[in-house]
């Protein structure tokens, strides 16, 4: 490393909604890992704590800027063999943030987690509805992303443009050698969880054989109760539901509270035709991974 100080040895990078933070408390689980108090500090993203958007202040309260600032956050972890965070958006900044990244982490390990890109959009634009944050019907919701973008909006409201990942993982792959870049599927996390975190776990560098409780966490979906949602939000329950109850609690009261509801056929296809030339700068990047299941439903 070319700075001292205790650095982290590895970081998630994206994409957001994705499992960046199912697999952040996963990983946290395990005696030789240990995680940033703060999930998403952003640091190598170069980000200004300055997002306007309708509840951007939490993220802007995650951003660290200062480098002793983020020196602390692993302070704690100083004996731990893999030390890491989770920004999801340093994906989105891949160009910039991979370039800071060489210069003081050159041997770092960068945990990639890539959902269906179409579906991460949705999943993201109920994020925002979940939050309160976000009234506008999807397909307006896309047609004003360049705007809000240009006023300052964090990138959660990128709902396309989260999902270029073979732009991103262009960048990613042009600076750091696909040995130090281990890439993973959404649809892994859900149907082979197990061997997905002891896949990461070698990746990183510590022991797979360490079992956790595998849950999940961020879920987005649809209030069942528009109203009753409006109140919650505004007496900010669902926050002091996640700050007072136990985890596993708190997801499961959440995971009762939402609802799936898929987005419109017209638009959900539209967005997914509008990936078709990335996705090919993806496959071309990545021959070892298998995009199947994206092609089946694009």
């Amino acid at each position: 490393m070319s700075r001292g100080g205790t650095w982290p040895t590895f970081l998630i990078l994206g994409a957001a909604k994705s499992g960046t933070t199912a697999l952040y408390h996963w990983l946290r689980q395990h005696p030789d890992i240990y995680m940033s108090p703060i999930k998403q500090p952003h640091y190598f993203a170069d980000l200004q704590p300055t997002f306007s958007g309708p509840g951007d202040q939490a993220l802007n309260r995650d951003i660290v800027t200062a480098e002793a600032d983020y020196l602390r956050l692993f302070q704690a972890g100083t004996g731990r063999k893999a030390r890491g965070e989770a920004s999801p958006f340093y994906l989105y900044y891949a160009e910039r943030t991979v370039e800071r990244v060489r210069r003081v982490l050159p041997e770092a390990r960068l945990v990639v987690l890539l959902r269906e890109p179409a579906s991460r959009a949705y999943s993201g634009y109920l994020h925002l509805v979940r939050d309160g944050r976000e009234t506008l019907p999807f397909r307006q919701a896309l047609e004003r992303e360049e705007e809000r973008l240009g006023r300052g909006w964090e990138p959660l409201w990128a709902h396309r443009g989260l999902g270029l990942y073979g732009r991103q993982l262009d960048a990613v792959l042009g600076v750091f050698p696909r040995e130090q870049v281990g890439v993973w599927l959404y649809d892994d996390m859900r149907t082979r969880p197990t061997a997905l975190f002891q896949e990461v776990c070698a990746f990183i560098g510590v022991d797979r054989a360490f079992q956790p409780t595998l849950s999940r966490h961020n879920q987005s979906g649809v209030p069942r109760s528009a109203t009753l949602h409006a109140l919650l939000v505004k007496l900010r329950a669902p926050h002091l539901a996640k700050a007072l109850l136990p985890e596993p609690v708190a997801q499961w009261v959440v995971s009762r509270y939402l609802q799936r509801r898929p987005p419109p056929a017209d638009v959900a296809a539209e967005l997914r035709a509008s990936y078709r030339d990335d996705r090919r700068t993806l496959a071309r990047l990545l021959p070892d991974q298998d995009f199947g299941p994206w092609e089946a439903v694009g």
